[in-house]
């Protein structure tokens, strides 16, 4: 069906030279083998790159949220009298001047979190159709291409949607049972005695719900482990809860050590990057990508495999021979990074001298200043004057940048993260665009809140420009190339679904490729970031 699609595997790769039983196989095997198939298949990152996408449009219901409710109370002059009352200490002028636009904020909210709920479970769907479904075919056949991955989303999501709504409900429902009886209970309050043992009583009880809730979570948590798996395997919703549960109970050894793993892998990692933070050395957005692109592709399939070991009949999965994990993973991934990064800035260079995309630059570079001039004038309507009032004084330097042992690694966290951002928001063009255009449109509203709150358009400048001369094309480029790609995506399913539009996904590779090539962009930027600007930025009266 993918034959048009050219090869995505590395040269050397060559079929899986014999067969694994996967019942019989140890943990250690299982695992050696996850992340072999991982490192041959380089197409089983996507799953994650697209969750990142998906973070994206959830990211972006709020931001819309909160854009339209800071537009609505500029409008009623809420921030002015905000300030007004910080200012003098007069808070009832302020409970006066919101209540009339308290129903409208209710009910924006309220329809945000439902939207927000229902993206979730929507996107839920097409997320661990794409995963779970694309991890048993290459469990089963050694080998996955980009076609595999869309074509499971395109068969499985609505029922895997139902299973996320089903799982989830399950997992969180010891939590609301708490919460409702929490709330039963203060609204009970007044006839509480005002006793202070008798209160302290009443907090320890709703301490001991919470605590209670937390356990049964955790316990619904790991017997529902293989839920998502069995969903790709043909059982949906309450059916895919009970095969997990049977699963657990069949392997109780290896699901207690495939949970143990993973939360120690997720705690070393967060550890590292907190211990390094203590010392002044910021690792945050390091161990992200870590996490994302590494871990959490190899666990995952893990996972799936430990699902295969508990059906009742045994099955094969293709062993590929190599090192084991320790041995390997750094020098692939530093190699592989190398030659990929140098692959994408070949794409970059084209992307950008082709005459076709400019229109898309302009269109990218038009809605970042849209956003600017937004967040300028909102600013304006007493967002500063709100700032202001709480103390802040224009012209202090992040104290982050003092730190000098620690600046080679604040320009790598900063690097990483404006990355991940730009990756996140370029492959979120696949949601129908939407969620390129409110990114975009967000940054430029922080930059223009930031600008109006400077009141300094020299002191500004020298705080944006120094590294903001290559980062901020280089954020606009991502969102372009987002942009190309949700145009893609619409001509794809106009012309009859991605199966038949080999251009898709070869716009989609592009696109990655493209991101892969703005990191020494952003790469220069976090050193100009971190080294230059605070410099300039001292020499124009900053502190």
């Amino acid at each position: 069906m993918y034959s048009h699609l050219p090869p995505e595997q590395p040269p050397e790769i060559t079929s899986p030279p014999y067969p694994l039983s996967v019942k019989h196989a140890v943990l250690e095997d299982l695992f050696n083998v996850s992340y072999w198939l991982w490192r041959l298949n380089p197409p089983s990152v996507l799953p994650v790159m697209l969750g990142s996408a998906v973070e994206v449009l959830k990211q972006s219901i709020i931001v819309v949220t909160i854009m339209l409710s800071l537009m609505q109370l500029a409008a009623a002059g809420i921030f002015k009298a905000l300030a007004d009352a910080i200012g003098t200490g007069d808070l009832s002028k302020l409970v006066l001047t919101i209540a009339p636009v308290v129903p409208t904020l209710i009910i924006m909210i309220a329809v945000s979190v439902f939207v927000f709920f229902l993206a979730s479970i929507l996107a839920g769907g097409f997320l661990n159709s794409a995963e779970y479904g694309s991890y048993l075919r290459l469990l089963h056949h050694g080998r996955l291409s980009t076609g595999d991955i869309f074509e499971e989303m395109r068969l499985r999501w609505t029922r895997m949607a139902w299973t996320v709504l089903v799982v989830e409900t399950i997992k969180i429902l010891p939590m609301l049972i708490a919460l409702a009886s929490i709330f039963l209970d203060v609204l009970s309050l007044s006839s509480i005695s005002s006793d202070p043992l008798a209160i302290m009583n009443k907090l320890l009880l709703w301490l001991g719900l919470v605590m209670l809730a937390l356990f049964f979570t955790i316990v619904l948590t790991v017997l529902t482990v293989y839920a998502y798996p069995s969903a790709a395997d043909e059982a949906y919703g309450f059916n895919a809860v009970r095969r997990s549960i049977g699963t657990c109970l069949r392997l109780p050894v290896n699901t207690a050590a495939y949970c143990i793993l993973r939360v120690l892998s997720v705690i070393l990692v967060g550890f590292v990057a907190f211990l390094a933070g203590l010392l002044g050395v910021q690792l945050s957005s390091i161990a992200t990508v870590v996490l994302s692109f590494i871990v959490t592709p190899v666990f995952h399939i893990f996972k799936t495999m430990l699902f295969l070991k508990g059906k009742p009949e045994p099955v094969l999965a293709p062993l590929p021979v190599g090192p084991p994990l320790s041995k390997d993973v750094f020098p692939h991934v530093l190699s592989t990074g190398v030659k990929r990064v140098r692959r994408g800035f070949s794409e970059l260079v084209d992307f950008l001298a082709e005459p076709r995309n400019i229109v898309l630059h302009f269109s990218s570079a038009l809605v970042f200043s849209l956003g600017v001039v937004l967040g300028k004038q909102l600013s304006s309507s007493g967002i500063r004057q709100i700032v202001y009032a709480l103390g802040y004084v224009p012209g202090g330097v992040n104290p982050l940048f003092e730190a000098s042992y620690g600046l080679p690694f604040l320009a790598l966290d900063i690097s990483f993260h404006n990355w991940q951002v730009s990756l996140a928001t370029a492959l979120s063009g696949i949601i129908f665009i939407a969620p390129v255009l409110a990114t975009l449109v967000f940054n430029g509203f922080i930059l223009g809140i930031v600008e109006d709150i400077v009141q300094n358009l020299t002191m500004f400048l020298a705080a944006i420009l120094p590294h903001g001369i290559i980062e901020l094309p280089a954020f606009i480029i991502a969102g372009s190339a987002g942009l190309k790609l949700g145009l893609e995506f619409f001509k794809a399913l106009r012309r009859g679904g991605l199966n038949s539009n080999p251009e898709f996904y070869k716009t989609l590779r592009e696109t990655i490729y493209i991101i892969l090539g703005l990191v020494p962009l952003f790469v220069i930027a976090g050193i100009l970031e971190t080294f230059i600007t605070p410099y300039i930025m001292r020499l124009y009266g900053w502190r």
